[in-house]
């Protein structure tokens, strides 16, 4: 007898099933794209992880009762039109396999609902009418019962809650509810883009924070939000989300391209919070490469990583937000809209190096550099309130972009030597394009220099070379002489190059941190100061008059005059009458 045995259609149809239900998670997914496919607009899941069950109720189309009969069995599907969220044919008949599947359904064409049954192979084994509104509730109980392997231990609620709240952010119009054991764990109700989505999920996420922008490129529609970078990032890249037509999908290329964007913009081990929802015709996107259709294939994945890269640099150097109309004197708001550039052209008279040229889009609050405070934070005023600005800091992001843009190479008329390099310094030197030349014994001639680090100093530019023979790669080097070169912090500046730092730091693309990704500055708005000093009253914008504030000056000479006719009054009721008489009026 051959020991080569073809299998089974009973093993081959658990097998399948078990590959596109692993878990319960995997059923509760397969129920919502189910349902947001049947155009649902309110969906309410049930959860019982104790039993493994759940149940996911929405107000879509719902079945026909004519279609009940084979809606379960292996390999149809109502999803040949290329609109939904992707097919297998599986996923109700894996539920059945796999669990005690029952449907509750209603469509416009019946005049009543079904409730219908279906047993291990799909099959339809008892079906009544029902009353119900339109839509469908698909109940999965004891799921793996014959499976035991995968109970060993209880479904977690994280997972799945994070799977709802991603078909939220990816079906903004849809409203939600989550219930555990019958207690409510999610309510979110409908929005009009991701970003309000993403209020609901975080709640303690300030809209300020938040960067959005919606762009139509062609046959491509990207939707965005990310954290300012100063304000919101993560101790894991948790929230690093892609999703393609309405599915949030694995994609490692774009979640390594994303962190390339924001790693000197953020504190070193942290990640930061950047959703992206790509809209593509359905012939661009091939979800057949995962059971679970977790990845896929992309039609132009190279273009397409270039427009990511494109949106998000641009997001991160634009955005809008409101400013309150507050004035008092010193403060004075006006609406303004706060960005991440500014557009104003500086000039330094302690550093070469200028700042990027001026842009089209609305500047950061205007800054007035008032004081320097123990020569090493600058106090600006602006609009809503004071901040105060690290000098060190600021100008070493003021460098780092001049760096980036001014990296080219050229000619030094006098090479410089350097003594003592290492083979591998010597081998760093070559990969950044300045090819030292060997001059005798561990000595070299480098004739060759990044436009952005030339000086009239040739210390200076030894050390940068220094600098650079000991950096890994391009980024950490032009990160390394950016902080070498910058300001030092106990240097004292005049209120005339202070004002130079702080607009040649507002040019900048990524103002709010420096290289290294610490925050530049700390803000204090005049809201918090109210706060701090209890003060409930309105505020005037009116200016005071000379008069006016005279007449408040006279306040003191009035109360002294007041307490001179209080011991004259005291001193004449004991004898002199004659005091009485020349006792002003009070």
């Amino acid at each position: 007898m051959s020991k080569i045995q073809p299998l089974n259609p009973e093993r081959i149809a658990q097998m399948a099933a078990g590959e596109v239900i692993d878990s319960l998670e995997a059923a509760l997914r397969e129920l919502l794209e189910n349902a947001l496919d049947a155009q649902a607009t309110r969906i309410q899941v049930e959860i019982w992880p104790s039993r493994w069950q759940v149940r996911v109720a929405d107000n879509g189309q719902g079945i026909p009762g004519s279609e009940l009969e084979q809606v379960a069995r292996r390999h149809t599907t109502s999803k040949l039109d290329g609109r939904s969220l992707g097919f297998r044919g599986e996923a109700l008949h894996s539920l059945a396999r796999l669990g005690s599947l029952t449907i509750q359904t209603r469509h416009a064409a019946d005049a009543h609902g079904w409730l219908a049954a279906y047993d291990r192979q799909g099959e339809l084994t008892h079906r009544q009418p029902a009353a119900m509104a339109l839509g469908t509730v698909v109940t999965v109980a004891d799921l793996f019962a014959d499976w035991p392997l995968r109970r060993r231990s209880l479904p977690q609620t994280r997972p799945l809650l994070t799977l709802v709240q991603n078909a939220a952010l990816a079906h903004p119009w849809v409203s939600w509810q989550v219930r555990q054991e019958g207690q409510l764990l999610l309510s979110l109700w409908p929005g009009q883009s991701l970003q309000d989505l993403l209020l609901q999920v975080l709640p303690q996420v300030d809209p300020s924070d938040l960067r959005y922008r919606r762009i139509r490129e062609g046959d491509s529609d990207w939707e965005m939000v990310l954290g300012l970078p100063d304000r919101l990032h993560r101790p894991r890249p948790d929230w690093i989300r892609v999703a393609v037509n309405g599915r949030f999908v694995q994609m490692p290329e774009w979640q390594r391209l994303i962190q390339s964007v924001f790693q000197h913009a953020l504190p070193r081990h942290r990640y930061p919070l950047v959703v992206v929802h790509l809209r593509l015709p359905p012939e661009q996107v091939d979800w057949n490469r995962h059971p679970a259709k977790s990845e896929l294939y992309l039609q132009d994945p190279e273009i397409r990583q270039e427009q990511l890269r494109q949106h998000l640099h641009a997001l991160l150097q634009s955005g809008s937000g409101q400013a309150s109309r507050r004035s008092v004197h010193l403060i004075r708001a006006s609406e303004a809209k706060s960005v991440y550039e500014a557009s104003r052209q500086p000039h330094l008279p302690f550093n070469p190096a200028p700042a990027a040229p001026a842009c089209s889009a609305p500047s950061l609050p205007p800054l007035r550099a008032l004081a320097q405070l123990h020569r090493i934070y600058i106090l600006a005023e602006h609009p809503q309130g004071l901040w105060l600005v690290e000098q060190h800091l600021a100008h070493e992001r003021v460098r780092y972009e001049y760096i980036q843009r001014h990296w080219q190479p050229v000619e030094l008329e006098t090479p410089v030597m350097l003594q003592g390099l290492s083979p591998q310094a010597v081998e760093q030197l070559e990969q950044l394009g300045l090819e030292p030349e060997p001059f005798g014994p561990n000595t070299y001639l480098v004739r060759r220099l990044p436009l952005a680090l030339w000086s009239e100093d040739p210390k200076e530019i030894q050390g940068s070379l220094l600098e650079l023979s000991r950096c890994a790669d391009l980024e950490s080097a032009q990160v390394a002489v950016a902080c070498r070169g910058a300001l030092r912090n106990g240097i004292p500046l005049t209120l005339e190059q202070m004002q130079q730092l702080l607009e040649a730091w507002q040019r900048t693309a990524n103002p709010h941190t420096c290289p290294h990704g610490r925050p530049v500055y700390l803000a204090l708005a005049e809201k918090d100061l109210a706060r701090y000093f209890r003060r409930r009253w309105g505020i005037c914008d009116r200016p005071i008059s000379n008069s006016k504030m005279g007449s408040i000056l006279e306040l003191e000479p009035l109360g002294d005059r007041f307490a001179a006719q209080v011991r004259r009054s005291a001193g004449s009721s004991a004898s002199d009458p004659t005091d009485e008489a020349n006792a002003a009026p009070l």
